[in-house]
Order: C-alpha cells, then sequence, then structure tokens
C-alpha cells in the first residue's frame, strides 16, 4: 500500500482479552490469565460493578507482577465489595512489532521494554537520550569536537557498579567523585606508572573504618623547600617548616617549644649525671638504692616500696609527725587488700564489710556481720564485762520501728523493748515465760509481780497489794479470796458494760437480792419488786445500751444520738406512727453507709440516693425490676413504660383531660366536636384513636388548640369501625400534630 512519510512499523497483535472476577470484601490482588505486555496498567481497562476505575499509585488499581515473575498482577487500593463484579479488558496482549530494514530512526524513539518506559531517543539535533523506568537519565552530545556523557536530571548522581550491587565509582551532583567504599574493601585511587616500564602504581586508600567523614583541602601554592604539610585538626592542609635546635650547647636535654627545639639550660647530662636545676615532677616510678632528698616529694601517682612488704614508711626512731589524706581516701591494709579504712567527708571512717575492730585479742570485737548491724562481743564471763559507763545520761536508740531494743542470752532471743505508734512495748520474746519483776526487801529478793506469758496475764505474788493513793485503798489477794479495800465509796464508771463471771452473782444483804448472770442471760432477784427511783430522768451512760434477748437487740445512746438495733424491728402502734425530723430529713444506712435520703425541701418531698453513681430502683414482690432512676438524671423501665389507654366519652363536644389520659380512645356515636385538652403540662406527647361506629361516616370537628399541616383539619375515614389515629406535642398553647395514621383496620 502506497504511504506519504516514513513507512510505518508492522504490528501485529491478538485480539483483546478479558478476564472476570467476584469480589468478597478482603481480596485485594487478582492475577490475569495474559501478560500485560505493553503500556503497563494504562494498557488495561478495569471495571467494578461496571464503573471504570483510575490506574495508577494512590489511584483505584497498579499493575504489578504475579509469584512467578510475570505482569499480570492487578492490586486494588480497597477490596472491592463482598459479591461486586470485576472484569478487566486486556488491549495489548501479545504485541509484537516488525521495524522495516534501513529505516532512518531520526525523531522516533526505540522502545526496550514491555512497558515502553525504557527507551533511546534523539531528543534534539546532535544528542542521545537515554531514558529507563520513565525517566530520561543519561545524554550524550558533543562540543567542539568533544565528547560529554551527562546526568540528565540535576542533583541526581552518575554511578558505576559491578555486577553484585558494589559501588566501583561515583560522580556526584555535590561536586566530588567517589571510588568504592562497599562492604569488600574502602574506596582507593589508583595512578599508574608508564606501561613501558611495569605496571605498578601510586594510590591513596579511605581507613577501612572512621568516626566521621574528612575532606582534606589542599594549600592553594607550593611551600618552600624542607617545608612539610601539616593539619589544622579539621581537614585543612598547610605547608609548615621543619623543627630548628637552639641553645645546642654540649649536654643540655633537648625540648620542643611549639615552634621548634631547644636546648634546655636547667636540664643538662653528661653521660652519668642528671642535673636539674628547679622541681622534679615524676608520673612514673622512681628506682634505685640511692637516697632521695627534699623539703617535698610530688608524686601524680604513688609511692610504693621496691616489694610487696619490702619498706617500712617511717622507723622506730624516725618516726612522720602528721599524716593527711583527701576526702574519700582509702587505708588498704594485708596483702590482698582485704582489711579497708575508707574516710566518709564529714562523718568519719568506714571500716569495709565484715571486719572488726578488736580490743586485746579475738574475742573483743566491734564489727557489722551484715548491713544494718553493729556488733559488739566480748568473751568475758564476768558480769560487767561490757561496761557502759556516761558522766551523763545513756541514749539507747532504735530507729526503725518494731525492731526496738533486744536482748539476748547465748543467741537466743529473751526479750524485746520497742515502739508501735509511740506506744513503748516490753516484749518476752521466749514462748510461755513470764516478765517478773522483783524488789530487795530487807536484803532479800521478792517477787512482787510477773507477767505470765503461759497465760498471758499479769499475775500478783500472793499477799502481794495494788495500792491506790494510800493502804486504804487496794486490791489484794490471798490465793482464794480477792478484796477491794475502800475508806468511802466503790464507784464503778465504765463506757460499755461491766462484765461479772457467768453464774457468780452480786448479792445485797442475801442471796435473795441478787443480780447474776450465766453468760447467756442477767437475772435481778428480788424477794419483793425491783424499783427504779429517781427524782429526774434514769442515766444510762454514753455507749451503754439497754439489750432485749441479745446484743443485736439493743437501744444506745451516746450523748447526741439515740440508736435502736435488732435483727428485724417492728413498730407496731394501734393508731398512726408519727416520724418528725426537724432536720428535715429521713436518712436510711446499710451497714453504717447512708444510701437513701427522704428530705423536705420548701414542702417539696425530696428522695434521692446519697451513694455516688448509684440509681433508685422500683422493684415487685418477686425482685422483678420494674423502673430505676438512673445516676445520668433519668429514668428507665426495664419493660416499656405504658400509659393505659383510656376511653373518653361520647359526647356532642367530647372532653379530654391529656394529663390523666394521655393516651385515649373514642368512638363517634355521631357528629362531634374535640373539645380542647386540659391539664396539658408543655413537650407533653399525647394520643387520640378516633372510631367509627357501626353506621359510620361520622365526623370530628377540632377546637381551635389543635394545629394541623397547613392549618386544615383532617377528614376522617368514613368506613364503619375503622379508625383515625392522631399523634399531638403540646408547646404549652397548642397541640401539634407530629403524626396520624388513617384508615386503620382494628380487629
Amino acid at each position: 500500500m502506497a504511504y506519504i512519510g516514513q513507512q510505518p512499523f508492522q504490528e501485529f497483535s491478538s485480539v483483546p482479552t478479558k478476564d472476570s472476577f467476584t469480589g468478597d470484601g478482603s481480596t485485594t490482588t487478582f492475577d490475569l490469565a495474559n501478560d500485560v505486555v505493553r503500556g503497563g496498567e494504562n494498557a488495561l481497562e478495569v471495571f467494578v460493578d461496571n464503573v471504570r476505575q483510575e490506574p495508577g499509585s494512590g489511584k483505584a488499581y497498579t499493575l504489578g507482577v504475579d509469584g512467578s515473575g510475570n505482569l499480570r498482577r492487578i492490586t486494588f487500593t480497597a477490596a472491592p465489595a463482598n459479591g461486586a463484579g470485576i472484569y478487566v479488558i486486556n488491549d495489548k496482549t501479545n504485541l509484537s512489532a516488525i521495524a522495516p530494514v534501513n529505516t532512518d530512526f531520526n525523531g522516533v524513539e526505540l522502545v526496550l521494554d514491555a512497558d515502553a518506559d525504557t527507551t533511546i531517543h534523539a531528543e534534539t539535533d546532535d544528542i542521545i537520550d537515554i531514558r529507563v523506568a520513565d525517566n530520561d537519565i543519561i545524554k550524550i552530545q558533543q562540543s567542539s569536537g568533544d565528547g560529554i556523557l551527562k546526568v540528565a536530571t540535576d542533583a541526581k548522581d552518575l554511578i558505576f557498579q559491578q555486577a553484585d550491587g558494589n559501588k566501583l565509582f561515583e560522580i556526584n551532583d555535590g561536586n566530588f567523585v567517589g571510588v568504592g567504599g562497599n562492604a569488600t574493601a574502602p574506596g582507593e585511587i589508583r595512578i599508574f606508572e608508564d606501561s613501558d616500564n611495569g605496571s605498578n602504581y601510586s594510590g591513596f586508600k579511605a581507613a577501612a573504618s572512621t568516626t566521621s567523614s574528612v575532606a582534606y583541602q589542599l594549600p592553594a601554592a607550593d611551600g618552600s623547600s624542607g617545608t612539610h604539610l601539616t593539619t589544622n585538626g579539621s581537614g585543612v592542609l598547610s605547608w609548615t617548616a621543619s623543627l630548628s635546635l637552639a641553645n645546642d650547647s654540649n649536654n643540655r636535654v633537648v625540648t620542643g617549644t611549639g615552634s621548634g627545639l631547644n636546648g634546655e639550660a636547667n636540664l643538662t647530662f653528661d653521660g652519668s649525671t642528671l642535673d636539674v636545676t628547679g622541681a622534679v615532677t615524676v608520673s612514673g616510678a622512681i628506682t634505685g638504692s640511692s637516697t632521695v632528698q627534699g623539703t617535698t616529694i610530688t608524686a601524680t601517682t604513688a609511692f610504693v616500696p621496691d616489694a610487696s612488704d619490702g619498706a617500712a614508711l617511717g622507723t622506730s626512731s624516725l618516726e612522720f609527725s602528721d599524716l593527711f589524706l583527701a576526702d574519700g581516701a582509702v587505708i588498704n591494709l594485708g596483702d590482698d587488700q582485704d582489711v579497708t579504712l575508707t574516710h566518709v567527708a564529714d562523718t568519719g571512717v568506714l571500716l569495709n564489710g565484715a571486719s572488726v575492730i578488736q580490743f586485746r585479742d579475738s574475742g573483743l570485737t566491734i564489727g557489722s556481720n551484715a548491713d544494718g548491724d553493729l556488733d559488739i562481743v566480748s568473751d568475758g564471763t564476768n558480769v560487767d564485762s561490757i561496761n557502759i559507763e556516761s558522766a551523763g545520761g545513756i541514749t539507747l536508740d532504735a530507729g526503725t520501728a518494731g525492731s526496738g531494743i533486744v536482748y539476748e542470752d547465748d543467741g537466743t532471743e529473751m526479750m524485746r523493748i520497742h515502739n508501735s505508734s509511740s506506744d513503748v512495748i516490753l516484749e518476752s520474746k521466749v514462748s510461755d515465760k513470764d516478765i517478773i519483776f522483783k524488789v530487795n526487801d530487807g536484803g532479800s529478793s521478792t517477787e512482787v509481780a510477773r507477767f505470765d506469758g503461759d497465760v498471758s496475764a499479769l499475775l500478783m505474788a500472793s499477799g502481794k497489794e495494788i495500792r491506790f493513793a494510800d493502804s486504804g485503798e487496794k486490791i489484794s489477794g490471798n490465793g482464794t479470796d480477792l478484796t477491794l479495800n475502800s475508806g468511802a465509796d466503790i464507784n464503778l464508771t465504765a463506757t460499755a458494760d461491766v462484765n461479772i463471771p457467768s453464774n457468780v452473782g452480786v448479792t445485797f444483804g442475801d442471796d435473795g437480792e441478787k443480780i447474776e448472770g450465766d453468760g447467756t442471760d442477767l437475772t435481778i432477784a428480788s424477794s419483793a419488786k425491783i424499783n427504779l427511783t429517781a427524782t429526774s430522768d434514769v442515766h444510762i451512760p454514753n455507749n451503754v445500751g439497754i439489750v432485749f434477748g441479745g446484743d443485736s437487740e439493743k437501744i444506745e445512746g451516746d450523748g447526741t444520738d439515740m440508736t435502736i438495733s435488732a435483727n428485724n424491728l417492728t413498730i407496731d402502734a394501734a393508731a398512726d406512727i408519727s416520724l418528725d425530723a426537724a432536720g428535715n430529713d429521713f436518712k436510711f444506712l446499710a451497714g453504717g453507709t447512708e444510701i437513701l435520703n427522704i428530705t423536705n425541701s420548701s414542702s417539696d418531698v425530696v428522695i434521692k440516693p446519697i451513694v455516688d453513681a448509684k440509681d433508685l430502683i422500683f422493684q415487685q414482690r418477686d425482685g422483678t425490676e420494674v423502673m430505676r432512676i438512673e445516676d445520668g438524671a433519668h429514668a428507665s423501665f426495664a419493660a416499656a413504660a405504658v400509659n393505659p389507654e383510656a376511653t373518653l366519652t361520647d359526647a356532642s363536644t367530647i372532653s379530654w383531660n391529656v394529663l390523666t389520659s394521655p393516651v385515649a380512645k373514642v368512638t363517634l356515636g355521631a357528629n362531634r366536636t374535640l373539645g380542647a385538652g386540659s391539664g396539658a403540662i408543655a413537650g407533653q406527647f399525647v394520643s387520640l384513636l378516633v372510631i367509627q361506629d357501626g353506621t359510620g361516616s361520622r365526623t370530628l370537628s377540632f377546637n381551635a388548640a389543635y394545629e394541623f399541616k397547613d392549618d386544615t383539619a383532617p377528614t376522617l375515614t368514613t368506613t364503619a369501625a375503622k379508625g383515625d389515629l392522631f399523634v399531638f406535642r403540646y408547646n404549652g398553647s397548642k397541640f401539634l400534630e407530629v403524626g396520624r395514621n388513617q384508615n386503620l383496620t382494628l380487629s
């Protein structure tokens, strides 16, 4: 076929293919039956429920390779819905092109891959452009006969790599050339010799590992003869003159001055004697057998002997006067320094670990066998083998509550004195043993009393007394009888009960007049009446009750409040029961915690739960919840709150009390008028079912208090026995219709 211009490519392609899928709401990837060999995702037409999807990253879908590396996997950004119909039209399947032989490629882009994003083309005259992954990478051009290889994109680099990805060479946009620097070895620059002479080279190589990057800046010009390169420590190199020797007289020791070398006049050495004029500071060891003399010897590390245990500090005739050590100084004792004395600044001296201070021998020591413990040990057998003497007082302070002062006998704890909430506790620690109090009575050790550990009691010795004020007021016992003596009254004052053992009575005159209890009942016996005579009230002490039967039935007061306790309390009155609280509050408690309050507020009765976040619950007799007043300031019902349906009386003008009958119905026996609702509360919803009687065709006129849409009253259903339902909301002045349902079959 004839053509105008360049002969076109010969292209052969198969018929487009269609792939169908069904979404499940979670799957996002679907594999096509055939590769998309040209054009990528833009060569596809993808439809979900017949809606075409936009291709590309961040759009509806992208195209990638499947598990076998074939370009045929579609990935949706979001999973198609369950049951969604998906189909894909692949327009570029099995495309091939045959270029004409000897074709001029002027202005033609040579496509190298299936998705057409890797090409070679002449961008402009005399420039070859190489594009990879749809990005211009390299441009090849010339300038005055010079060949130019240029990175096509600004701020990008030209990188040469080995087949394994290791970097060989990099021309960086940051105006530097990088060499190597991969996992195999650091980068290295090699400059080879004339090949006629061999293959040796001179090179520069980076260190295998550095702490930071550095670029060395060369001097701007060559240095003078004999100078050498030095750095300023920041990578800047400069030429520096070589050091020269000043004051080069014989035997002088050479020192560095920073700018040169100097023969030091105060430091000379003639081969055998080192002569120093001035102070000598030694940081290392001074060894030898000669004597070191001087007023002050300064050491930067330590003075040490020539061998362990090889020298003494001072002698028996040449003693040092004072020893001065710094804060925190440590004195180490022993070949292995097992004992140390450490200065604790402004406090004292610390002896390490379990080491002890001995007196005379190892049997007299002061030390610590554990952190927090101080041990004073004496192996003496005298009564006073450990003496504590003081011209003033002696204070024993046990700082930890409950630990106290412990008395032991041969390692066994016998007694402890300790503190409990500022109470002093003297405690025997041996089971069932006593604390005995003895006095020197006429030269004889005599027991007065003991705290008996076996019976947990204070026991007075037989015949010993507890006296109060004088010998006329005392308590004594002889092993059989206990005697209470008083020169006047014996007063029993108690804030609770006065308890007498079971079956032991208090008698008056004889056994006929007796008060006695058996552990359960208290019996007041009298051969005649029991009279309570008082000129005023009969007072019972605060917090002492009148008990009926047992402690669970009690009347008790504390001087302010009266408490009536009982398992069950029955108040039975032949007439009314009046509860009068002048403080306005009726409080209901459970286990001592107030849970409900009924109070008077300006003659309004207020009922409120007292425990925060708790509700007021109403139940039936069987415990079934009916309603609760929620802490969230609303009422909830266990079942729907029901207003029973009320039947209004049919009359020429129908009366409706919406407060007592918010849900109502009326059967029309003739044409009627609905009067204005009475008792309404603003915000109240009410409903009325209007029923036709057996005749039907009854009409209903509405009072002006009822407001309908467009100010138009409804027309009733005329069919006999059918009903119309109307719902209103009262706004404080009118009943506003909010809904209607007409022509209702009611049975």
